[in-house]
């Protein structure tokens, strides 16, 4: 492969065979081709040999500096209009784009101003007719409180009315609730009075006397039999028929010697108000079953609507105590 070199004068290609052949010139790392050593022998007239050719090399050198100085000076040159031009360019355009900014602005700057004076002409106008408004609302309440003023002296007035009327109605409860309790104390009088006269009736009634229909009289008649399976199954099926003249009958099983016949028995009193049944309702709290009692007890409930606190469980002298109430709130009923 051949080995290129370059002259430093004009940058021209100079093949080694030149170099070693003499017509290119090769000084350490500087090259200079044919073309530019003639130039330079034919500028320089000196002497041969060693002293001539230091002296050519040293104008030669300078030559080439010069050459050199020159072509970057041209280098220069254009670079410097070219840069000059591009910096016109530069201003003109942007002296253009000032020029469309300051246009811009000056529209803006008009539609800006445009507005402003649109919304202070609004703003003012809002505020008229705030301070309108507000005028207004003063005048109002300036009448408000002249007319608080005729009605200052009703607001102690309607105080004692409230009072007064707070007062009236509790009276007026008050008497309600005595008028309730007048109105049950009649009916329960009315109730009593209606059983009494009814068991007045069954009691001059004598028993051989009241005819009974054949069905009845059967059972009735079944409460005398020895089995007590037959008595309890008589007094069950009797229970349906609320009769007033069955009361007496139904009564002396109170005493029956058969547990559940003295049950089914305080029972069926029970279900028909059986007032004059009370007395044998009360014996019948100290029956030995708790259940029996129990029943009694709810006969005398059912039909008085009073509770003395009786417990069929509880022990015998509580027991006794709640028999004793009975016994004296029935003492009470009698001497009435």
């Amino acid at each position: 492969m051949t080995d290129l070199f370059f002259c430093n004068l004009c940058d021209q290609s100079v093949p080694l065979a030149r170099l070693e052949s003499g017509e290119a010139i090769r000084h350490g790392g500087r090259v200079i081709c044919p073309t530019c050593c003639d130039t330079l022998t034919m500028a320089s007239k000196h002497e041969s040999g060693e002293k001539k050719s230091g002296v050519g090399l040293a104008l030669l050198l300078a030559l080439v500096a010069c050459v050199v100085c020159v072509f970057l000076y041209l280098q220069m040159e254009d670079m410097r209009k070219e840069t000059t031009h591009q910096i016109n360019d530069s201003v003109f355009s942007l002296s253009q784009s000032l020029s469309a900014s300051l246009k811009y602005a000056d529209s803006g700057r008009e539609e800006i101003v445009q507005k402003l004076d649109s919304l202070q002409t609004s703003l003012k106008a809002d505020m008229q007719r705030q301070e309108g408004a507000l005028s207004e609302l003063q005048v109002n309440l300036f009448n408000q409180e002249k007319e608080l003023e005729h009605y200052a002296g009703l607001a102690d007035g309607q105080s004692s009315l409230q009072q007064s009327l707070r007062s009236l109605q509790t009276q007026v409860q008050l008497q309600d609730e005595a008028l309730r309790e007048v109105r049950t104390a009649q009916e329960f009088l009315r109730d009593q009075m209606a059983e009494v006269e009814r068991k007045m009736v069954v009691v001059n009634t004598p028993k051989e006397q009241h005819a009974f229909s054949s069905d009845v009289q059967k059972l009735v008649d079944k409460l005398q039999a020895d089995d007590p399976l037959l008595r309890v199954s008589a007094i069950e099926k009797l229970s349906k028929f609320e009769d007033p003249a069955l009361i007496p009958f139904v009564q002396e099983l109170l005493q029956d010697s058969y547990e559940m016949n003295r049950f089914y028995a305080a029972n069926t009193l029970g279900a028909w108000k059986a007032y004059d049944a009370i007395p044998d309702l009360i014996a019948t709290l100290s029956d030995e079953y708790a259940f029996v009692r129990k029943e009694a007890n709810a006969a005398l409930l059912s039909i008085t609507q009073v509770d003395m606190g009786y417990d069929a469980k509880d022990s015998e002298k509580e027991r006794q105590k709640a028999v004793e109430k009975w016994l004296a709130w029935w003492q009470k009923q009698s001497e009435q």
